[in-house]
């Protein structure tokens, strides 16, 4: 998911790719503090409430594909039957 994450992300902006692909990856300490977050909050509310705590990364990564603007349209595969002429 992390890869198709930062590749729509950062096909949403112009300019500054560097820069905005170093706060992307900051994004990477979040797989380390995020289960401490999930640890704690289970360790004072019960782990079920820690575990809900995944819905507030899980609405991150949702509004990022809400709110992208890509500046590429990438191609696209259509599944509908193509339609055959025969002769006659």
């Amino acid at each position: 998911m992390w890869p198709i994450l930062v590749s729509l992300a950062l096909n949403s902006v112009s300019e500054h790719h560097g820069s905005f692909a170093g706060i992307l990856s900051t994004g990477i300490m979040g797989g380390a503090v995020v289960p401490l977050i999930i640890g704690r909050i289970g360790d004072h509310l019960g782990l079920r409430a820690g575990v809900a705590f995944l819905y507030v990364t899980f609405a991150c990564v949702l509004s990022v594909g809400f709110w992208a603007k890509p500046l590429i349209a990438n191609a696209t595969v259509s599944f509908k039957k193509a339609e055959v002429q025969t002769a006659g």
